[in-house]
């Protein structure tokens, strides 16, 4: 049976629930993520921000349906209500629901986890509940390929 801390990758960015939206902003930037894991002081994993749930609190229009002839007037718009927002803590925006795997799952489950929560990644915890790294489909479909090669 392998375990997920096998297949994990240990090296990740993380931001603190008490940053600022805009520095998280500007985190998402500099490394080109649109999605973090959010932790307290002591590293323990609380949820996971997306810059989705961020665009969804400033654009004007429902989320995703901007008109071209209105898009200067939305740019603007989203600009104004960023600036509203922008020194509101982070933990406001995230999602706490995020489910997160324990470093020592079993990877047979880490499929079926990712399917039912439409998620490309896990992060992973270890058995303080703290932020430990993550795991992507590309790490599962690492797994499966040494599955069906040792079968052979």
């Amino acid at each position: 049976m392998s375990l997920v801390k096998k297949y994990m990758m240990r090296t990740l960015n993380s931001v603190c629930a008490n940053e600022t939206v805009d520095q998280v902003i500007r985190i998402m930037y500099k490394i080109e993520a649109s999605v973090l894991p959010i932790v307290d002081e002591d590293n323990r994993f609380l949820g996971t921000i997306y810059s989705e749930n961020l665009l969804k609190n400033i654009l004007p229009e429902q989320y995703g349906v901007i008109e071209m002839h209105k898009l200067l007037y939305e740019v603007n718009h989203a600009a104004q209500n960023l600036q509203e927002i922008k020194k509101r803590k982070i933990k406001e925006y995230m999602s706490p629901t995020t489910t997160a795997v324990q470093e020592t799952d079993s990877m047979d489950n880490v499929a079926e986890i990712m399917l039912e929560n439409e998620e490309s990644r896990l992060y992973v915890v270890n058995h303080e509940e703290k932020l430990r790294g993550y795991i992507s489909r590309a790490d599962l479909l690492c797994y499966l390929l040494e599955m069906e090669e040792a079968e052979k």
